[in-house]
């Protein structure tokens, strides 16, 4: 009499957005922004705390737009409201199908975790979005690569099936969303996991 196998639970995930600290099983896991600074491609002495306010606050005001709670965009008032208005006219231009917002997630098999900012389906096609309203960085091809990484096992997609698009908001109410497609951001992407993770092996 042959015995069933007994399937192993699943990796208990737990994010601390307070400290925006991410665990699996109890223990601490790297995360992407983390990973990109640690392999040289952030400089974080550059950010400026007007920028990551500011970064915050839209954000915010576009998870509550793609979420139903702000309904009439043109009543928001704050100092950012152009770039709140940049991102509302592309959405409404794109029309995408949202399923992952400000989401945490982690990967088991690679041992990170990261934040998607959106991940959905954009023009028929599976997607992850990352919203900007800074200076444009070299790294964002290679964190959008990550986060394919990690949201694949969601849509049962090789990360590479995955398009990547970059927002970039301005102040002036324009917006402009650019798709990332050098491959070689994925070979730079596992480099990083390698590097930092220690179940870094694919």
């Amino acid at each position: 009499m042959s015995r069933r196998a007994v399937a192993e639970p699943a990796p208990v995930f737990r994010f601390d957005a307070l400290d925006h600290r991410y665990f699996l099983d109890g223990l601490e896991i790297p995360h992407i922004t983390g990973m990109l600074s640690d392999c040289g491609y952030i400089d974080d002495r550059w950010f400026t705390e007007d920028g990551r306010d500011r970064g915050t606050l839209v954000h915010d005001l576009a998870a509550q737009y793609d979420l139903g709670a702000i309904t009439d965009p043109r009543t928001v008032e704050c100092a950012e409201k152009g770039y709140f208005l940049a991102y509302v006219d592309v959405m409404r231009t794109v029309k995408p199908a949202w399923r992952f917002i400000e989401t945490a997630l982690a990967s088991t098999t690679h041992g990170f975790g990261g934040r998607i900012d959106r991940g959905g389906t954009v023009w028929g096609a599976k997607a992850v979005m990352e919203i900007k309203t800074g200076q444009r960085q070299v790294a964002t091809g290679i964190q959008l690569a990550l986060q394919a990484i990690l949201v694949a096992p969601e849509w049962h997609l090789p990360p590479e099936a995955i398009v990547r698009y970059e927002l970039d908001l301005k102040q002036t109410g324009k917006g402009a969303l650019d798709e990332h497609v050098n491959r070689l951001d994925f070979a730079k992407a596992y480099e990083v996991i390698e590097a930092c993770c220690r179940q870094g092996t694919r």
